[in-house]
C-alpha cells in the first residue's frame, strides 16, 4: 500500500483522536504516528523503528551521573564497615565499633532505598501507562480484527485483552509491587541480627513473586491459544460460506469471489499493520523507563559484589537483596508487556490461519 492508502486508513479508523488522546496521557514521548503506519504498511520496518527510536531519545529518564554517584557510595560506604569490623580491636569497646558499623548500615540504607522508591515509582508509572495505551489502542485494533477475522475472533480478543488489563491493574499494582516493598523492607530488617534471621521468608516472598509472574503469562498465553484454536474457525467457516455463496452467483460470481478475497486480503494487511504499530509504539514507550531499572538493578548488585570482597555480610547482603528486589520490579513491568505482545501475535497469527 502506498502513502494514500495509509493515509485512508488512518483517516477511516480515527486515529487522529487516538493520537490526540495519546498525546495527553504520555506528553514527554512525542512521534510521527501517520509515518510510522505508512512505513510499516509499505514494508519499511526498520524506517518506522528509527521514527520511534527518535521519540525515545525525548523521553530519558536516566541519567549517568546517578549511577555513578550510587555505585560509587555504595563502595565507599562498603569500605567505611569494612574499617570498622576489621579494625575494632583498636576501640577499647566493642560497641564504638558496632555502633559505628550500624551508622554506616543506616547511610546505606538510606541511599538504597532513596533509588529502590524511584524504581517502584517509575514501574507504577510503566504498568499504569501500558494500562492506558491498550485501553486507547484496543477499540480501533478489534475494529480491524473484526474487519479481518470476524466478529467472534473481535469480541474474544477483546475480552482476553481486558483480562489482562484488569490483572495488571489488580494483580501487579496491588499485589505483586506491594510485596517487592515487603521484600526490601524485610531485607533492611534482616541486616539487623548477625544470623540474618529473615532469610527463608525472604526466599519464599521471592518465589512468590516469580512464581505469580510466570502463573500470569502461562494464564494469558493458554487462554490466547485456545481462542485462536476456535473462535478463528468459526468466522472462517462464515467467511467461507459468504464467499461461496458468492462464487455461485451467475455471470459475475467469479470475479466477486476474486473481489471478496482482495478485500479480505486488504484487511488482513490492515488489522497486521495496526498490530505491529501498537506493539512498537508500546515498546517505545516502555524502552526508556525499563532502561532505566534495569541499569539501577545492574548497578546495585555489581557494587554489592565488589563490597563483599572485604566487607561485612550483613551489609553485602542486604545491598545484593535491594538490587534483587529492583529485578523483581523489572520483571513485573517487563511480564506486563510481554503479555500484550504475546497478544498480539496470536491474533495475527490466527487472522492469517482463518484467511487460508
Amino acid at each position: 500500500m502506498g502513502a494514500q492508502d495509509s493515509a485512508l486508513v488512518w483517516e477511516q479508523m480515527e486515529m487522529d483522536t487516538v493520537a490526540r488522546e495519546f498525546d495527553r496521557l504520555f506528553p514527554a514521548y512525542s512521534f510521527d504516528g501517520e509515518a510510522v503506519l505508512a512505513d510499516i504498511m509499505g514494508g519499511r520496518l526498520w524506517e518506522a523503528l528509527k521514527k520511534l527510536g527518535g521519540g525515545i531519545s525525548g523521553a530519558v529518564l536516566f541519567q549517568k551521573e546517578e549511577f555513578q554517584t550510587l555505585f560509587f557510595t555504595i563502595l565507599i560506604l562498603g569500605v567505611a564497615a569494612a574499617l570498622f569490623s576489621n579494625f575494632a580491636d583498636l576501640f577499647r569497646d566493642h560497641q564504638v565499633s558496632d555502633i559505628a558499623f550500624y551508622f554506616v548500615y543506616l547511610l546505606l540504607i538510606a541511599v538504597l532505598l532513596k533509588f529502590f522508591a524511584g524504581t517502584a515509582g517509575t514501574v507504577k508509572e510503566i504498568l499504569t501507562g501500558v494500562v492506558n495505551f491498550v485501553r486507547l489502542y484496543i477499540p480501533t485494533y478489534m475494529l480491524a480484527v473484526g474487519g479481518a477475522s470476524g466478529v467472534l475472533s473481535a469480541s474474544v480478543c477483546y475480552q482476553l485483552f481486558l483480562v489482562a488489563v484488569c490483572l495488571i491493574e489488580w494483580g501487579y499494582l496491588s499485589v505483586l509491587v506491594p510485596f517487592v516493598y515487603v521484600y526490601v523492607l524485610l531485607t533492611v530488617i534482616n541486616g539487623i541480627w548477625m544470623e540474618e534471621k529473615l532469610t527463608l521468608l525472604l526466599e519464599l516472598l521471592e518465589k512468590v513473586v516469580r512464581g505469580s509472574l510466570k502463573a500470569s503469562v502461562w494464564l494469558i498465553t493458554g487462554f490466547s491459544l485456545l481462542q485462536s484454536m476456535i473462535s478463528p474457525v468459526i468466522d472462517s467457516l462464515q467467511s467461507s460460506a459468504v464467499k461461496k455463496a458468492l462464487s455461485a452467483m451467475p455471470g459475475i460470481g467469479g470475479l466477486t469471489e476474486g473481489m471478496f478475497e482482495m478485500v479480505l486480503g486488504s484487511a488482513v494487511l490492515i488489522k497486521n499493520s495496526l498490530g505491529i504499530f501498537m506493539t512498537f509504539t508500546l515498546i517505545a514507550l516502555c524502552a526508556a523507563p525499563v532502561l532505566k531499572i534495569a541499569m539501577t538493578a545492574c548497578v546495585i548488585k555489581l557494587s554489592a559484589a565488589l563490597i563483599g570482597i572485604i566487607s561485612d555480610k550483613r551489609l553485602t547482603n542486604c545491598a545484593s537483596r535491594v538490587g534483587e528486589g529492583n529485578l523483581m520490579l523489572l520483571r513485573i513491568a517487563l511480564t506486563s508487556v510481554g503479555m500484550f505482545l504475546i497478544q498480539a501475535a496470536v491474533i495475527s497469527y490466527s487472522a492469517g490461519q482463518a484467511v487460508r
